[in-house]
């Protein structure tokens, strides 16, 4: 093979690399992206790599606890419309819950140019309030469930993550893992 072929090869090979390297890391555009997509990396352009890398990462630590959360808020909701119907909230949270959720709708009220939270008094409980719900009103969950202990513990290690998620920090990949272990664990459960 003559030596302007292997070093035109070695050229090709080497700018592949470095387009795919640019691409992973946001600095140039894979051909096909969407509207959307163009318009995050314009947007991103001038952001440090390693913020760019770690939103990537956090982006989907942010979907598996999206997922677990408003899978335990439907899983209540169902239950308890069930027994109770479309009032069950007034019966089933305990005072503090209700405090909580008119003060956050009185917060909300204050900034009315700020879409808020879902109507439903459920979305303005924190994680860990509806393991409370679940453990309070076991009668209604133990079909689901073996023990409170392992429904407590997995909304509980959860809301941890929950909060380093929402206050924007790198969650280390084996916390990430926990969490998504914990929904899987749940999706077994509740098939």
């Amino acid at each position: 093979m003559s030596s302007h072929l292997i070093d035109f090869t070695f050229r090709g090979l080497m700018a592949t690399s470095c387009v795919k390297e640019l691409q992973a890391s946001g600095l140039l555009r894979m051909p096909l992206a969407s509207s959307e997509e163009k318009r995050d990396q314009d947007l991103f352009a001038p952001v440090t790599e390693r913020i760019r890398n770690s939103s990537l990462q956090m982006q989907r630590y942010y979907r598996l606890l999206y997922v677990f959360e408003n899978l335990v808020r439907d899983l209540i909701m169902t239950k308890f419309k069930e027994v109770d119907g479309e009032e069950w909230f007034d019966k089933r949270a305990n005072t503090d819950m209700k405090r909580k959720v008119l003060k956050r709708k009185e917060d909300e009220q204050k900034n009315k140019w700020h879409v808020g939270r879902n109507e439903h008094p459920i979305y303005y409980l924190d994680f860990g309030d509806l393991g409370l719900i679940i453990q309070n009103h076991w009668s209604e969950f133990k079909d689901f469930f073996e023990n409170q202990t392992w429904v407590l513990s997995r909304i509980q290690e959860s809301e941890l993550t929950r909060n380093v998620i929402a206050h924007t920090n790198v969650l280390p990949v084996d916390e990430g893992e926990r969490l998504e272990r914990h929904l899987r664990d749940w999706l077994k459960q509740i098939g």
